[in-house]
């Protein structure tokens, strides 16, 4: 298991660094409805229950799949080389989508 956290976290790492990724609650959330929306929703474990309900709705509603990863939005953060602490984040590539959901299953 060990291993593929760090497959997912480098996979992240090199979304991040290839700019195909959103990041934070509400700019996923208003991205869902535009023309280009995100291809996977990655939801870490430490988002509150109310983010975590509010994205799955609309993930739902606009068709979009979701994954919630063992990670705390501390780690999130410093993964991502952010200040803050996100819970959400829009995958916007297709091969990044694929993989990063095929890890956080596995």
């Amino acid at each position: 298991m060990a291993d593929g956290m760090q497959r997912l976290k480098g996979m992240l790492g090199f979304a991040m660094r290839a700019g195909k990724l959103i990041i934070g609650t509400e700019i996923v959330c208003t991205s869902l409805s535009s023309k280009k929306p995100p291809l996977l929703v990655v939801v870490s474990n430490g988002a509150s229950d109310g983010t975590k309900k509010k994205i799955s709705y609309k993930c739902e509603f606009y068709g979009i799949k979701t994954v919630q990863i063992n990670m705390n939005t501390d780690e999130l953060g410093h993964l991502l080389g952010k200040t803050y602490t996100p819970a959400v984040i829009g995958v916007m590539d297709e091969g990044f989508a694929k993989e990063i959901e095929k890890l956080s299953i596995g």
